[in-house]
């Protein structure tokens, strides 16, 4: 059960990825205004970076065996 939640996870985290790569090249590519490009695509890098690494860390951080157990009577 385990690893079908990871895989879940992984599919979820691919797209996340995905999305991220898009708006950055759109951000870089079709930017109206450099000056701002230059403030808003660091600042968007930092954040969507450590929000997956927070993500990344909160979802390994559950006992799934434990939660897993409460749900589902072996």
């Amino acid at each position: 059960m385990f690893y079908f939640v990871l895989g879940l996870y992984i599919v979820i985290l691919l797209t996340f990825v995905f999305l991220y790569a898009f708006i950055i090249y759109h951000l870089v590519k079709y930017s109206i205004n450099a000056s701002l490009n230059r403030i808003l695509l660091p600042f968007f890098i930092i954040i969507s970076t450590l929000l997956l690494f927070s993500n990344i860390l909160l979802f390994f951080s559950i006992d799934w065996n434990n939660l897993f157990s409460q749900f589902f009577i072996n």
